[in-house]
């Protein structure tokens, strides 16, 4: 019986050798750490090169890590349209009201409503890092959104069960880590 156990022991020990270490720590840490700010750490902390920019390597990390957040407090500020003549976007501030998660990714939806109360919705993503408790600007391009389309558009009043003549936005995806 004890024979078996060394035979085993050695059997992983050999694999490890040949394997290497690395790849060990890393299937470990993925299967442990998924959706924690810990696995991206490490993640980071096993994947340093002098190829990669160490941004890059946060940015890879992070987004293999993230997970979808659920409730409404990961996420939430004020914005609008922001652009030049090239293009418009929309941008500003969120906050993060939760002390446990980072948030780290989001999708924004901008909707315009017209006369008729039909609604045409534009859609961007973008990476964001907003720590526990903390702010964050941030900006997306909506390159099928044209300026002429905002003109003369107020904000939908949120109590308005029918809009119509006026913009909306909102955040309806968020992906984070947790602390």
């Amino acid at each position: 019986m004890v024979k078996n156990y060394l035979i085993g022991g050695l059997v992983c020990l050999v694999a490890a050798l040949i394997i290497g270490i690395k790849p060990i720590q890393k299937g470990l840490n993925e299967a442990i750490n998924q959706g924690t700010l810990k696995g991206a750490e490490n993640c980071v902390a096993y994947s340093r090169s002098d190829l990669i920019s160490p941004e890059a390597i946060k940015a890879t990390c992070v987004s293999t890590f993230q997970k979808r957040l659920y409730g409404r407090d990961h996420a939430v500020g004020r914005a609008g349209p922001r652009g030049d003549l090239r293009s418009i976007g929309w941008g500003g501030e969120l906050e993060n009201k939760t002390p446990d998660y980072v948030t780290t990714w989001i999708r924004v939806v901008v909707g315009i409503v017209d006369a008729d109360g039909n609604e045409k919705e534009f859609t961007a993503e973008t990476q964001i890092w907003i720590d526990p408790l903390g702010k964050a600007e941030f900006h997306v391009d909506l390159p099928e959104l044209d300026s002429d389309q905002l003109d003369d558009l107020e904000f939908c009043d949120n109590d308005d069960a029918a809009p119509h003549d006026c913009i909306r936005w909102g955040i309806t995806d968020v992906m984070g880590l947790a602390v």
